[in-house]
């Protein structure tokens, strides 16, 4: 049972480092993660059986052809409502990315255009499919979480939309683009982070930090920092 629980954790850590890498690298961290998948018997049981009549040439047409009005014949990449159907759905992507069958380059720009950089495209790739796709996985196998867990979770999820809104912000901001790199990097890590609380009040120290050197000044920042106070009050 031990075995398969690292071995559940090693797919876990790959997938943060899919999120957490450039895309210059981003084949290789796709392969490691279904590496890790194929390494264990519980998710290599677990998908081969999700997949097995999962008709995933019926849900390219019906998930990958769908053009929002207005955006001028961009598409948006849809998913199943059922949670295994969905895992089917990514897994089966992640195995064309792999292959080659589908270009990652080439997806990213059909379907996560953004402002057409492939650095916001592919950190939009892996909030919308990586993450859910990671979560989802732990929380079937690494078991259900206390109240206490759960309030922490939502806690951290909630710290997460205040990160992406301070991202948005300093993007559009006047800074320099060494500044907005340096806030940026920061930014995606607090984004990254999953449930280590040392680690999240360690980047909120080294924001405000930031914030102070460049007089940066935002609501989003002064919350950020609020919620950094309330985690240093017992240091």
């Amino acid at each position: 049972m031990d075995t398969d629980l690292r071995q559940i954790d090693t797919f876990l850590i790959k997938c943060d480092e899919l999120m957490q890498s450039k895309f210059i690298i981003a084949d290789t961290k796709i392969s490691e993660v279904l590496k890790s998948i194929a390494a264990s018997d519980l998710l290599y049981a677990f998908f081969r059986d999700i997949t097995g009549e999962f008709d995933y040439p019926a849900a390219q047409q019906k998930y990958m052809n769908y053009s929002p009005e207005g955006t001028q014949g961009m598409r948006k990449l849809l998913f199943p409502e059922d949670p295994q159907q969905k895992l089917a759905f990514i897994f089966c992507l992640l195995v064309d990315f792999d292959s080659k069958r589908i270009d990652l380059s080439r997806f990213l720009q059909e379907y996560f255009y953004g402002d057409g950089s492939v650095y916001e495209s592919f950190y939009a790739f892996c909030n919308q499919v990586i993450k859910p796709f990671r979560n989802t996985v732990r929380q079937m196998f690494r078991g259900w979480k206390s109240s206490e867990q759960e309030e922490e979770m939502l806690a951290l999820e909630k710290l997460r939309k205040i990160v992406q809104s301070e991202r948005a912000r300093i993007f559009s901001s006047n800074l320099s683009d060494v500044d907005k790199v340096n806030a940026l990097i920061i930014l995606n890590a607090l984004n990254a982070v999953q449930d280590d609380r040392e680690l999240i009040n360690g980047l909120l120290c080294g924001y405000r930090c930031f914030a102070e050197k460049t007089r940066w000044k935002s609501p989003d920042a002064e919350t950020l920092f609020k919620e950094l106070d309330k985690g240093t009050e017992s240091v």
